[in-house]
């Protein structure tokens, strides 16, 4: 008898646990239509339910294969920190991209390395930018339809990026981060730190309009401030990042600062993010795991 009930009640619990499920989708779904304005008869329900999965960053196999948009990732780096950071970008998020190049002034073996007989060192960013998006331009062109540059202490879920990225033409000019306002510039920048993804097509016209016609600084400055520059000198827009929540996808600053809502000086008043990328953590602020033994690092999930 005891067994019997024993099971009775497991099997309501089961079900009481499916029912629970299916009102959150249902409220989830509900809130997306009032969000869009659009009543249920304007949508698909199953349509519905998958942007939903889709926005909660589910990555299934089923989801995974609807991106056929071909990715190149591109990683500035520099023969001191291909042992320290690189190689662990390579062995973790960076590997997922269709295609990654770590530019450097020295070749690797622990890396896929573009050498690019640069100068180093933050005072040489901007150069070292403008040099790779040209060689992209020049050699890759025409293979991929997403160029990312992320730095080798950023976190990228690639999965996250390629959802951004599949609701979006690479044939025309796009260009995705963590939006900053700048006093000279008109539509601002985006942050180097979080990582930015061009389109196929921005990339061409901002080295075509820009980059070729000498009317990019070549060196010098702020690296993400002048990439923004020669963008909006070349007429490239940039595009809104915020998810279907209003919630960032982009963020310049590592997760310990999000979680206990400190931003340093681009304090932020929202407190919802949606994870496309991310500084990493300083060793100082959070135990690296074994796996990462660098000097940045990011607590596995």
């Amino acid at each position: 008898m005891s067994c019997n009930c024993h099971a009775l009640l497991k099997g309501r619990l089961v079900r009481a646990f499916v029912v629970f499920a299916a009102i959150l989708i249902l409220l989830q779904i509900t809130l997306v239509l009032v969000k869009t304005g659009q009543t249920a008869s304007e949508r698909d329900p199953l349509a519905d339910a998958l942007v939903i999965f889709q926005e909660l960053g589910h990555r299934t196999p089923l989801l995974r294969h609807n991106f056929t948009q071909r990715l190149l990732c591109w990683i500035p780096s520099r023969p001191s920190s291909v042992r320290t950071k690189a190689r662990h970008v390579w062995a973790t998020w960076a590997s997922r991209c269709d295609k990654t190049v770590f530019i450097s002034a020295e070749p690797s073996d622990e890396v896929p390395t573009v050498v690019l007989p640069l100068p180093e060192g933050r005072d040489h960013l901007t150069i070292k930018s403008m040099a790779a998006f040209s060689y992209l331009y020049d050699h890759h062109l025409h293979e991929f339809d997403w160029f990312l540059k992320a730095d080798d202490d950023t976190y990228v879920v690639i999965e996250n990026l390629r959802l951004l990225l599949s609701r979006h033409s690479s044939s025309q000019a796009h260009v995705f981060g963590y939006h900053i306002d700048h006093e000279t510039l008109k539509q601002g920048y985006l942050s180097g730190g979080a990582g930015y993804v061009l389109s196929r097509e921005a990339l061409r016209v901002m080295v075509e309009e820009g980059v070729r016609k000498d009317r990019c600084r070549r060196d010098g400055g702020s690296e993400d401030v002048e990439i923004g520059r020669c963008l909006e000198t070349a007429g490239v827009k940039l595009d809104d990042s915020h998810d279907m929540f209003g919630r960032k996808r982009f963020h310049p600053f590592d997760l310990f600062s999000y979680l206990t809502n400190k931003e340093g000086f681009y304090q932020q008043s929202e407190s919802k993010h949606f994870l496309v990328s991310h500084q990493q953590e300083p060793v100082s602020r959070a135990a690296c795991p074994s796996v990462v033994p660098s000097r940045t690092c990011i607590q596995p999930t």
